[in-house]
């Protein structure tokens, strides 16, 4: 049994390939842009970035019928109860975690707004 040249210069090329891919997968699976960063380190601008305008819009709503109706400081309570946020998201999981560090930033983006309009 005779093998000619241009059957193994194809094979050759294949096995080369499948390589090539082999290699190209582990490296798009092991790249740093594929690694999830944890929620926390996350920036409130990436977090917030991560929602659409209909669910920010609505966020805002529901963090000021919450703080809307209270008698106190509003500005502090909205960094208070932002940085409580940002503390118990630490003891969830990566998606309660994510949510309520999203809350959280919104939190300060409004307190933000608040004290630079007065």
């Amino acid at each position: 049994m005779t093998i000619h040249a241009l059957t193994l210069t194809w094979f050759s090329f294949a096995c080369e390939r499948r390589i090539a891919r082999g290699r190209a997968f582990l490296k798009l699976l092991y790249s740093r842009d594929m690694i999830q960063p944890a929620p926390e380190d996350y920036t409130d601008e990436e977090l917030l970035e991560m929602l659409n305008p209909r669910q920010l819009a609505e966020l805002d709503r529901q963090i000021g019928q919450m703080f809307g109706a209270e008698g106190v400081d509003r500005v502090e309570a909205l960094f208070a109860m932002a940085n409580v946020y940002s503390i118990r998201a630490a003891e969830r999981d990566e998606v309660s975690a994510l949510a309520m560090l999203q809350l959280a930033a919104a939190m300060r983006r409004r307190a933000e707004m608040l004290l630079n309009a007065s």
